[in-house]
């Protein structure tokens, strides 16, 4: 909270100072962010897609193929999410980008999340090997009802959206509060203490072989 307070230039409480006192700052917080934000993720790794043999056919195919992939970074704005996540790890020292399949758009998707906003267990391993991953979302009722149109409204109650800026602030507008968690097998979405739905992890090899090393 402290450096995002500094990033956004209320490092002095401006709310609180009087008329006659000055509003000006020399944010210097915000432009080393800004600075070293484009720089960090200037040049990001580039596709290659390797034949799987000498034949023309493979290689032209590799080399569609690597074209494809390169064309989805720029249609999904890459760079942009890459630099929401370097903000991130520069005030909260954790960045969360989440690479997902779109019902909506059916297509492959990437968001770049809030992390104040993810639940994981303090362990030292690496992202891909936690236990599981539980992010905090926001559902209206047109959205609830889309999302999960096998739920029923009555057992869920709506709640006021999460305020991330510290600041006690009424508002009329009402949201469905919902958890997704995820383990390696399957992932599920929890409302109240109520499951709403749960389906099977379309990325886990369930039938592939133990690898013992």
């Amino acid at each position: 909270k402290i450096s995002e307070q500094y990033y956004i230039g209320n490092q002095t409480e401006l709310a609180n100072l009087q008329a006659h006192e000055t509003h000006a700052v020399e944010n210097r917080i915000f432009e080393a962010i800004e600075t070293i934000v484009p720089v960090a993720t200037a040049n990001p790794h580039k596709f290659v897609v390797l034949p799987g043999s000498e034949n023309e056919d493979s290689k032209n195919r590799a080399k569609n193929l690597q074209k494809g992939l390169s064309r989805k970074y720029e249609t999904l704005n890459i760079q942009e999410k890459l630099e929401q996540v370097a903000r991130h790890l520069c005030l909260y020292r954790v960045g969360v980008m989440k690479w997902e399949w779109s019902d909506l758009k059916d297509d492959a998707d990437v968001r770049a999340l809030d992390p104040r906003l993810m639940y994981v267990p303090r362990l030292r391993v690496e992202p891909h090997e936690l236990p599981y991953k539980m992010e905090l979302q926001e559902y209206t009722k047109e959205e609830f009802e889309m999302y999960f149109p096998d739920a029923d409204l009555k057992e869920f109650s709506m709640d006021n959206p999460v305020d991330l800026s510290g600041k006690t602030t009424s508002s009329d507008r009402k949201v469905y509060r919902v958890y997704e968690v995820w383990v390696p097998e399957m992932g599920a979405w929890f409302s109240k203490g109520k499951l709403i739905e749960k389906k099977q992890n379309p990325y886990y090899d369930f039938d592939g072989e133990e690898v013992v090393e």
